[in-house]
C-alpha cells in the first residue's frame, strides 16, 4: 500500500509575526516597505503582520529580495516554533 504524502500548512499568525520581525530587524518602516513594494496603502502590510492574510507570491518574492532571505524563511509552518527558527 502506497503512503500518501503529508504536507504541512502555514501558520498565518506566526508568519505575520515573522514578517513584522524581519521588517523591524532590518530597520524599515511599514511606509518604506509599502513604497518599495509599490502598494497603494499600508493596510496590506498591517494585515500580513497581524496574521489576517498572507502576502501574494509577488509580494513575498519582493520581500525576500529586499531582506536577502529565501521566501520560505518568511513563512512559518503550523507547529513550528518561530522563536527557535529565526531568519538570517
Amino acid at each position: 500500500m502506497k503512503r500518501k504524502p503529508v504536507f504541512a500548512s502555514l501558520d498565518l499568525v506566526l508568519t505575520g509575526q515573522r514578517i513584522r520581525s524581519v521588517i523591524s530587524e532590518n530597520g524599515y518602516s511599514v511606509k518604506e516597505v509599502q513604497e518599495i513594494l509599490n502598494l497603494a496603502c499600508p493596510q496590506s502590510i498591517y494585515r500580513w503582520m497581524k496574521g489576517y492574510t498572507f502576502p501574494s507570491i509577488d509580494n513575498l518574492y519582493m520581500l525576500s529580495k529586499l531582506f536577502c532571505v529565501h521566501m520560505e524563511d518568511l513563512l512559518v509552518e503550523k507547529g513550528q516554533d518561530s522563536k527557535t527558527d529565526t531568519v538570517g
